[in-house]
């Protein structure tokens, strides 16, 4: 069934102007409502609808589908409509090494992250967010009208690496049936110049060739070289489960600098569930907000710098000396050794996270659908916080639990074994890649434990 929706001459186009729409009613649901009281925005980022569906189950929803199935969220992203409808209009100007070097993705996903949740809380405050939405589309249209093909999708979205690194696990991917009927193929029509700006049967403007795919990092899944194709040679299909990093996989620093960052983000997410192992987790930070006398928005992004940069770097750096002190890797290989490690841990504990999300955010539907602005409600949740029935949490929460403990233990075993299949310089490399996976999954498992059974 995905092949033939895959084919159809309607795919993608029909999906992403539905999603389009939905951005513009998302937008339009969120633009006039705002307030000053943090306390408030946290009541509030459940009681309008417009947030509560991005951030509490549209975007979960793009983590656990990058995971599983791979980068399907781009196949019905809007953006890829707009920046491929403005690039055939553009100046179609070749993208610069910064932009191929993917730092920009690096830097745009940090802004958004330590400047834009952790500062002006555009996760819970409507009006940040309809303007966050509004930037994003400003950008893509931009970038099409500047740059050749597909720009934006390819070097500029803030969480292209996010989606690529994800979909290293995922059960699906994009390849070619038979290699051999490439090669003799004259045509080339998936690669050739003269198709970069047909609307149906585009061939691939991420730099790719079907037949010459390794991995699932840069492939967006946008359906046009199924089209293109005049050998139907191009197939969707299944494979086990991070197939992808039992494989020599390259990363670049740019790639390696976001999965920190993401690491160190999860983690935070993570353990806020739990007031006692958050309390410990923003510790250092409090301390030296604090200390610096930092306060207000800025202490946010404080706690941003620390928590998603210099902890997570001193973590990697950390293995990454030893590593080279005892194995002599270079600092690239190094590094692309732990990130390969951990990356499992990290997905997991990301759906984890996507889980407890959507679960707990359950008995505010009925208050948004009733007011979808979200004002009067959320004050009235305030002054009468009985109101909210959470009878439903207290059925699902031994699924939870369960969830809370198998989940990291499995990712645990899961980066086992792709160490077990990586090529090291020695065993001790190896060992201590274990050594930092372990203090990795101990970091989510031993606090999960106490929070879900004791």
């Amino acid at each position: 069934m995905i092949n033939k929706v895959f084919k159809n001459k309607y795919f993608p186009a029909s999906f992403q102007s539905f999603t389009l729409i939905a951005f513009v009613l998302l937008i339009y649901g969120s633009i006039g409502v705002t307030t000053r009281d943090p306390d408030f925005a946290i009541i509030l980022r459940n009681t309008n609808l417009a947030n509560l569906i991005v951030w509490s189950y549209w975007w979960p929803l793009i983590i656990v589908t990058a995971i599983l199935f791979g980068r399907f969220w781009c196949s019905v992203c809007p953006m890829e409509l707009i920046t491929s409808f403005f690039g055939k209009i553009g100046l179609r100007k070749k993208p610069g090494k910064l932009l191929q070097s993917g730092w920009i993705i690096t830097l745009f996903y940090a802004i958004i992250l330590i400047i834009g949740i952790h500062t002006f809380a555009i996760h819970r405050i409507p009006r940040y967010m309809a303007i966050y939405m509004l930037i994003l589309f400003a950008i893509a249209v931009i970038a099409g009208l500047i740059w050749e093909k597909r720009t934006f999708c390819t070097y500029i979205c803030p969480i292209g690496h996010l989606l690529g690194l994800y979909s290293l696990l995922s059960f699906k991917q994009l390849r070619v049936i038979d290699p051999n009927v490439c090669e003799n193929c004259k045509t080339k029509e998936c690669i050739s110049k003269a198709n970069h700006y047909n609307f149906i049967g585009r061939s691939c403007t991420s730099e790719l060739y079907p037949a010459k795919i390794k991995d699932n990092r840069s492939c967006i899944l946008c359906g046009q070289c199924f089209k293109s194709c005049t050998k139907n040679n191009i197939v969707i299909k299944s494979r086990k489960l991070a197939a992808d990093l039992f494989r020599d996989i390259k990363l670049s620093w740019a790639e390696i600098a976001f999965f920190m960052m993401v690491s160190g983000f999860v983690v935070y997410e993570v353990l806020s569930e739990w007031q006692v192992s958050k309390q410990v987790v923003v510790a250092i930070p409090n301390w030296i907000n604090h200390s610096l006398n930092i306060t207000g928005s800025l202490s946010g992004t404080m706690k941003a710098v620390v928590l998603f940069v210099f902890l997570p770097l001193i973590f990697y750096l950390t293995f990454a000396i030893i590593k080279r002190a005892a194995a002599k890797e270079s600092w690239l290989k190094a590094f692309t050794q732990i990130v390969i490690a951990i990356l499992p841990v990290t997905a997991g504990m990301h759906l984890l996270k996507s889980l407890l999300k959507t679960t707990s955010r359950i008995p505010y539907w009925k208050f948004a659908l009733a007011e979808p602005d979200g004002v009067d409600n959320a004050q009235m949740l305030i002054n009468h916080p009985q109101l909210l029935n959470k009878e439903i949490l207290a059925g699902i929460a031994p699924v939870i639990s369960i969830a809370a403990i198998l989940l990291p233990l499995g990712a645990f075993i899961l980066s086992l074994l792709i160490i077990r299949k990586q090529q090291y310089a020695n065993r001790l490399s190896k060992t201590i890649s274990v050594i930092a996976v372990l203090i990795y999954a101990c970091i989510f498992l031993m606090p999960l434990t106490a929070w879900r059974f004791f």
